[in-house]
């Protein structure tokens, strides 16, 4: 038979025949195990050799392999014997076919992996892993060694080394007993002593010089501990030993022999016990006890030890298990309480700082007459009279008081101030405009190289006490021309001259000199009419003038518009009411009014109005231009008679042309000379429009035969006649779409000659010639503009007659600083130079009249405030009771993250208010900032304060403290005031994200659109639905590096989980795992907690600059 294990089946099957019955018993073991199996087959060999050996004569020299399943065999330490391989499976620590060969390592790697003690040194000693100590490496020394006992690798475990067994102890003993270490002879008796608690079993080892002599095992065991006397006492009921041959005690030279008494007498009971305070031991059996009683005279043995045991933190003994959730200490209940209370404080005092605010609340003062000598008041007067006219003061008052006089609206009066302000309309300053060839253009639309003309060289000139009226119809360029001449911005090219007082003047110095009222009236609904008026007032007016002062101009301007009486009523809006469309214009008139400005543009001043109230506001307007020598600029569209009347300068446009500029008392007799007369009954506003109306009639036959003819035959009258009427060419009439105007006119139409004696006149003998020789174009359809032609022809009269003449003139004359001398204000006593304009408020007086105002408008409109908190508070108690008392589990934790995750989704969508709250103030923003009211930073801050305060600050607040005693969320290591920080943080960071997109995108539904679609992607990437740590797509794994959901819902869920212990069951085991791991197993980082916070207050930042620089230089006035 060979000597290898691989063997020729020919060869065994030979074999096996021979003789049936000496091979039949190994050969049913080989049928039983799987011929796959090398460590069976090796078996069968071994039982075959062993077989052959005491069957065969020839006496094989080979000796079997070892094989525990064969009764020559032993498995050492009591390990048990594998069936399946007839390997022993060793105990820890030891290793060989028979596990008596001691291993070095540690016990945390396999006995596999251990390196083998030498049989040189017989000793471990600098063998073992650093932290690992004991005759064979098992007993741990540090913490960090345990780690890899963990079932996960975040978990961090324990060294526990205070000798109570938890789950399996690990011991190295030094035995004390004095006759034993005087036998051995200096030679260091020692025992390792183990215990599994699962198996109730422990086995020791006893040896001496690390060399072992003999080993017991022990089962049945029962771990009890002694509170009172802190010992441990292992007792087993059932113990056996055996020696290990040819070792000292057993069988070497010189040494007595135990073995048989070891191997027949020991049986138990056996009992180990320690004093945990000294580690002292001592081992007690029966027998055994005989044993050294009799031969060293010791009742047992006794020993000293030091022991090691790798476990999570939980495990340690005397640890207290977070099953239950603590209470509320009463520190924590003061902490809820006074965060309540202060949150409440401050909303009171603040209310009540609002309701007082000097900056809006009307005092005892009134309008003075000429002989009153009232109008300043000593500080005598002020300190006892107060901000309401009375004797007592309030607090807030006082508080008031102090804060307007620290900002500089001092209610003393400046004794830098002389005179008089009851005149202030009517000031020495006033201010002569005049503009020549004034031309704008910008790019056509269907070719990006050419440009379209909105205005071709328009000149005019208004004088101090004048109103100029810029008429025409739509699209003729009236709102353009006014913008210009108001220094508006535009987007297209504007070339010319503009001059005030025959001098040029910048932009910025001019934009303090005028006053422009929009064709829309924007005000804020909340306000009363005095208060809108004195908002402008305290805004716009130097900064040298005291409170009073400027109060008392906002009530001689309120008298003067006659709105005085409604003073303290809301302006209103379309949801709520208020003043009229009448009333609301001449409010806005009154806030650029209250500045004394030198001129008034107006846009459209009647647009919108019924004929009474467009009577009023015209009446006020002539009022101020001839009681006060204020410029007025106004474009109106189709006024009464009586109202174009009051003008007194006129700019006629028609598609950018200038038809007329000048008095406006002149411009009939300019139609006359030119052969256009208005009807006596017919309104001459009216027919100028209609005159100049750009009306196109296509499509219409006229044989160049009967047009000549036409003009030919009434080549000699002199009747004038408009040429923009139904002219009757035949039955071709019927062809024209009648207007409004029409009928009035069709009794005109049978004078064809008068428009023959028009197109032959000398002046416009070019103009019939053209007309004449485009008539000769054939018989076909084609498209005749009347009032392209009206215009052309006025346009050219006009710019080659008298009157552009006379414009010309009156233009240098103010250039040259001569006034008209028979003006009925005699501006010859007024000062036509340029005043020194003095700063408005102060930045920080802006501030805080902005913020006055915006925390009135949300207090007068507390919809969306109280919406806001009583949503919040409501939804607390709802969130507190269905997560009430949350257990500190796997099932608390899902919880937690459903509540946290929940209330960054309410704060995130609910910021959406934003939009809809700068989209009602976009207007009034630009309306303002282009009047200069106020620097774009000091509305934006008041914005951030008036606003975002209130509405992201105070509700995070109140949620904390509603949820946190139900739910008993964590308060140690004041996580409490971490969670309002985070929550605070991240609502104020949406919140002005949302603001941001709101100031970039103007139109409101494309901006809750793209804020939607912001919102969700943050929310996708917040590490609830996908755990970031796993995306593997470069694109999108940096995702949540700008999700702000992402940064605020870890660093909550770490803020509250981190502490905290939860039970969970895995890998099998039921393990008290920290939140710490939970959250690993999520993709959150734990230590991460200030890095997010320290992110969420960077989105702040970011976006609050971003916010400002959107709204700085996206939000202007471009026309």
């Amino acid at each position: 038979m060979p000597n290898d294990l691989v063997i020729d089946e020919t060869w065994l099957k030979d074999t096996l025949m021979k003789d049936f019955n000496k091979w039949s018993s190994p050969l049913n073991t080989f049928n039983r195990y799987n011929d796959n199996d090398d460590n069976n087959f090796n078996e069968f060999i071994s039982l075959t050799r062993y077989n052959n050996r005491n069957n065969n004569t020839d006496n094989d020299k080979c000796p079997p392999c070892f094989n525990c399943m064969l009764p020559i065999f032993e498995c050492k330490q009591f390990s048990e014997c594998n069936p399946n391989t007839g390997r022993c499976d060793c105990r820890e620590g030891f290793a060989g076919d028979d596990c008596l060969t001691p291993l070095c390592g540690s016990l945390a790697d396999d006995n596999s992996n251990r390196p083998m003690r030498s049989n040189e040194t017989n000793t471990c000693k600098g063998q073992c892993d650093d932290g690992w100590s004991g005759i064979n490496c098992n007993i741990c020394e540090m913490d960090s060694v345990c780690d890899s006992f963990m079932p996960d690798s975040s978990i961090k475990g324990t060294c526990y080394r205070n000798g109570m067994i938890v789950n399996r102890v690990f011991e190295g003993c030094n035995v004390t007993n004095e006759k034993i270490i005087e036998i051995l002879n200096g030679k260091l008796p020692q025992i390792s002593f183990s215990c599994d608690k699962k198996k109730q079993e422990c086995n020791f080892q006893f040896w001496i010089d690390e060399i072992e002599s003999f080993y017991c095992g022990l089962d049945a065991c029962t771990f009890e501990y002694d509170l009172n006397k802190n010992t441990t006492h292992y007792n087993c009921e059932n113990a056996k030993c055996k020696c290990v041959p040819g070792t000292m005690l057993c069988g070497k030279n010189g040494s007595i022999d135990i073995s048989e008494f070891l191997t027949e007498t020991i049986k138990g009971p056996g009992d180990f016990t320690c004093d945990l305070n000294t580690h002292d031991c001592q081992f007690t059996e029966p027998s055994m006890n005989d044993l050294i009683l009799t031969i060293f005279g010791d009742p047992y043995i006794t020993l000293n030890c030091q022991s090691g045991e790798c476990l999570h933190f939980s495990e340690i003994p005397g640890y207290k298990s977070p099953t239950d959730r603590e209470k509320m200490t009463w520190s924590e209940t003061i902490i809820l309480t006074l965060t309540a209370l202060a949150v409440l404080t401050c909303a009171t005092l603040l209310v009540l700082y609002i309701a007082n605010s000097p900056l809006f609340k009307t005092s005892s003062i009134h309008l003075s007459d000429d002989e009153d000598d009232d109008m300043y008041y000593s500080n005598e007067d002020v300190a006892h009279a107060g901000l309401n006219g009375t004797t007592t003061q309030s607090f807030t008052n006082k508080l008031t008081q102090v804060i307007t006089t620290i900002f500089g609206l001092t209610a003393v009066a400046d004794t830098s101030i002389q005179g008089r302000d009851d005149d202030f309309l009517t000031s020495k300053h006033v201010a002569a405009l005049s503009f020549e060839n004034i031309s704008y253009n910008v790019p056509s639309i269907s070719d990006n190289n050419s440009e379209r003309d909105i205005l071709k060289n328009v000149s005019g000139i208004v004088k101090p006490g004048e109103i100029m009226a810029i008429l025409g119809g739509s699209g003729a360029g009236k709102t353009t021309l006014l913008d210009i001449l108001a220094f508006k911005r535009k987007s297209g090219h504007v070339s010319g001259d503009i001059k005030i007082n025959g001098k040029n003047v910048s932009r910025e110095i001019i934009s303090k000199m005028i006053g422009f009222v929009d064709q829309d009236d924007f005000l804020f609904p909340t306000l009363t009419v005095y208060e809108a008026v004195l908002n402008s007032a305290l805004l716009r007016l130097p900064n040298s003038m005291t409170f009073y002062q400027k109060q008392q101009r906002v009530f001689q301007v309120l008298e003067e518009l006659r709105i005085y009486n409604i003073k303290d009523r809301l302006i209103g809006d379309d949801f709520e009411r208020g003043i009229s469309g009448g009333e609301k214009r001449r409010v806005s008139i009154a806030c650029e009014l209250v500045t004394s400005p030198l001129i008034l543009f107006l846009d459209e001043p009647t647009s919108g109005l019924d004929s009474n109230n467009a009577n009023n506001v015209v009446e006020c307007l002539v009022r101020l231009a001839k009681n006060y020598n204020r410029t007025l600029v106004l474009t109106i569209h189709q006024p009464r008679s009586n109202i174009f009347h009051l003008f007194s300068k006129l700019v006629l446009l028609s598609s950018g042309e200038m038809v007329y500029s000048g008095e406006i008392r002149r411009v009939g007799e300019f139609l006359k000379t030119n052969g256009y007369r208005c009807p006596t009954d017919y309104n001459i506003a009216d027919y100028l429009i209609d005159l100049t109306f750009d009306k196109e009639i296509k499509s219409v036959d006229f044989p160049h035969r009967d047009l000549e003819e036409g003009l030919n035959e009434s080549s000699g009258s002199s009747t004038s006649f408009p040429l923009n009427t139904g002219i009757n060419f035949g039955d071709d009439i019927n062809r024209f779409k009648r207007t409004q105007t029409q009928l009035e006119w069709e009794h005109f139409a049978g004078h064809r000659d008068e428009l023959s004696h028009l197109l032959t006149n000398e002046n416009t003998a070019n103009d019939s010639a053209n007309i004449q020789q485009q008539s000769k174009i054939g018989n076909r359809k084609r498209g005749i503009s009347i009032g392209k032609v009206n215009t052309q022809l006025l346009h050219t009269r006009f710019k080659e007659g008298a009157y552009f003449m006379d414009l010309n003139q009156e233009i240098s004359e103010v250039v040259n600083q001569v006034p008209n001398s028979s003006n009925s204000n005699s501006t010859s006593t007024l000062s036509f130079e340029i005043p020194d304009l003095q700063r408005g408020a102060s930045f920080l007086q802006q501030l805080l009249i902005l913020c006055s105002r915006t925390f009135k408008n949300v207090y007068r409109n507390p919809k969306l405030l109280l919406a806001n908190y009583i949503l919040t508070i409501l939804l607390s108690i709802f969130l507190g009771t269905l997560y009430y008392d949350v257990a500190n589990n796997i099932s608390g934790f899902q919880n937690r993250m459903g509540l946290f995750f929940f209330i960054l989704t309410y704060f995130g969508f609910i910021t959406f208010t934003g939009l809809s709250s700068f989209a009602q103030e976009r207007n009034i923003f630009i309306k303002e900032r282009s009047n200069n009211y106020y620097s774009p930073i000091a509305y934006y801050i008041s914005k951030i304060l008036s606003e975002i305060i209130p509405l992201r600050v105070f509700p995070p607040i109140l949620l904390s403290v509603v949820i946190y005693p139900m739910v008993g969320l964590n308060m140690r290591s004041h996580a409490f005031f971490k969670c309002i920080l985070i929550l605070i943080s991240f609502n104020t960071a949406i919140a002005l994200q949302i603001l941001t997109i709101g100031i970039v995108v103007k139109d409101l539904n494309s901006s809750i659109i793209l804020s939607v679609l912001v919102l969700l992607g943050s929310l996708l990437f917040s590490g609830l639905f996908i755990n970031t740590q796993e995306i593997t797509n470069f694109a999108l794994k940096y995702f949540k590096n700008i999700s702000i959901f992402y940064y605020a819902y870890e660093s909550l869920l770490i803020n509250e989980v981190k502490t905290l212990i939860l039970k969970e069951k895995k890998y099998g085991l039921n393990i008290e795992v920290p939140g710490a791991t939970i959250l690993s197993t999520f993709g959150f980082i734990v230590q991460n907690l200030y890095f997010d916070i320290k992110i969420l207050s960077l989105f702040n930042v970011i976006f609050l600059i971003l916010g400002y620089l959107g709204l700085k230089f996206i939000v202007v006035e471009q026309k």
